[in-house]
């Protein structure tokens, strides 16, 4: 006859522990990615690289004197070294071709990218001809256009987290394991945080042009990709 106490500290399988979902996102492993972390990564990656032209506009207005030529060199040094490994890590889960892809050539990343995002290879070129074609009108549009793009993002990564976490918060209370209000306050607090990060690893990606200049499309999505990570996971700290 087994012992009941036994039978309440061995949980269902189907069981949906917030907590151990939460610890699971803050993980201090970097290379501990979900699907959920992926598809937001994905998200704020790309969004970032599609506006490499409105940050870059901001760069020639003015982002260009805010570091030094060292510093600039350093800071795309660092982010370019570690493009083609940060794109393998957080699109692993959804991409089963993600290993190939960290192995070939940045260059070729960056040629393939650009094209099929449409844009060029580096922001530089981009961000002089919006600047001397259209001056403070196209520097005030870049910022809004920026300023839309995080907001994007941010709606869509509400989304992405809150339906993740509705679908938890669903299963757990049909099988007991919490109550009506603490699923709800589960569910809201990961669709705030996801849309938090999300915003926030595009704006990330964005400051990077913005303060650097010329930055390949790959590289602005993995600054994106694992900003949006590391912010989801501090946020869920903060909000524990």
């Amino acid at each position: 006859m087994s012992d009941p106490q036994d039978r309440s500290a061995t949980p269902p399988a189907n069981r949906i522990d917030f907590g151990a979902g939460n610890a699971r996102s803050t993980s201090p492993d970097p290379a501990i990615v979900n699907i959920t972390d992926s598809l937001r990564a994905a998200l704020a990656g790309g969004e970032a690289a599609r506006l490499i032209a409105s940050s870059a506009a901001l760069f020639e207005a003015g982002g260009k004197h805010v570091l030094s030529e060292g510093a600039k060199h350093a800071v795309r040094e660092v982010a370019e070294r570690g493009a083609a490994r940060a794109i393998a890590m957080t699109t692993g889960p959804i991409l089963e071709s993600a290993g190939s892809l960290a192995a070939k050539p940045l260059l070729k990343m960056t040629s393939k990218a650009g094209a099929a995002l449409g844009l060029e290879q580096t922001a530089g070129a981009a961000g002089g001809v919006v600047a001397r074609g259209f001056g403070k009108q196209a520097m005030r549009m870049a910022g809004k256009q920026v300023l839309k793009g995080v907001g994007k993002a941010a709606a869509l990564g509400f989304v992405i987290d809150g339906a993740v976490a509705g679908v938890e918060a669903v299963i757990a209370v049909r099988n007991g394991s919490t109550d009506r209000k603490t699923a709800a306050i589960h569910v809201a607090k990961e669709a705030t945080t996801g849309a938090l990060a999300t915003g926030a690893g595009v704006l990330l990606g964005a400051s990077l042009v913005a303060l650097t200049g010329g930055i390949g499309a790959p590289v602005v999505f993995a600054v994106g990709a694992l900003g949006s990570i590391g912010a989801k996971r501090l946020l869920n700290r903060v909000v524990k």
